[in-house]
């Protein structure tokens, strides 16, 4: 279970946050590549969702986390940003929600499997966010999965810091996007050489349609294993 869409306040936009205010109201709907990135994890759900920690970043709604915790997974941590936004809530009523809160619900709300969902805040690049994740999960996770989150290259640097830091030793990445600046294959690019690319695939062209023509992809990738070099005389 998960929420599709929710009404928003009149003025509602889709950038800043704060307490108390009409803020970034992205993570109140399931976007385009969800659906794609669970159908990765479903196809590939022996190898890397089955009995492993997951962790969603950006998660929304939870769709995706939510996913994993019913394909298998270990335990599944919905991470997001830690902020409250103002949604309509009736005839000239509006209702603060914490984007945490929501995704604490939407895990209730799948009854017994919400045992193995926990929900954390998670900034990307937020130093005391990593921090705490790290502390709970000293390893790493052993899936990271994040879908509709390369929409502004402005993110990518944190993105990516905040991904070398939660991935494990032996980790596998999943992402889902819509391709719509270039941008996106420059980020998963420069996630090498920590991490390699092991699969990539586009959506029909239906999906297409409904993500406004731009083509959804879904790439899963690899934490590279060090490389040893032995010595010897020759």
């Amino acid at each position: 279970h998960y929420y599709d869409s929710i009404e928003l306040a009149a003025g509602a936009t889709r950038s800043g946050s704060g307490i108390g205010e009409v803020g970034d109201v992205t993570g109140f709907r399931v976007w385009e590549s969800a659906p794609l990135a669970i159908a990765h994890l479903e196809r590939r759900r022996a190898s890397i969702v089955c009995g492993r920690s997951v962790i969603e970043l950006g998660a929304g709604t939870g769709a995706v986390g939510l996913s994993a915790a019913a394909l298998g997974a270990k335990h599944v941590v919905l991470s997001d940003a830690d902020s409250v936004v103002t949604l309509a809530a009736g005839p000239g009523e509006r209702e603060e929600r914490s984007r945490l809160e929501s995704l604490a619900e939407n895990a209730r709300l799948n009854g017994e499997r919400a045992a193995a969902v926990s929900v954390a805040p998670c900034r990307w690049g937020d130093a005391a966010h990593l921090a705490d994740l790290a502390g709970r999960w000293p390893e790493g996770f052993d899936t990271v999965v994040a879908s509709d989150v390369l929409y502004s290259p402005r993110s990518y640097a944190a993105l990516g810091a905040t991904i070398r830091a939660l991935a494990g030793a032996d980790a596998t990445v999943v992402l889902a996007f819509p391709e719509r600046h270039g941008g996106e294959a420059r980020f998963v690019e420069g996630l090498a050489p920590a991490f390699a690319l092991v699969d990539s695939e586009a959506a029909g062209e239906g999906a297409a349609a409904a993500a406004g023509g731009a083509r959804l992809r879904v790439v899963e990738l690899r934490r590279a294993r060090p490389r040893w070099c032995g010595g010897g005389d020759g």
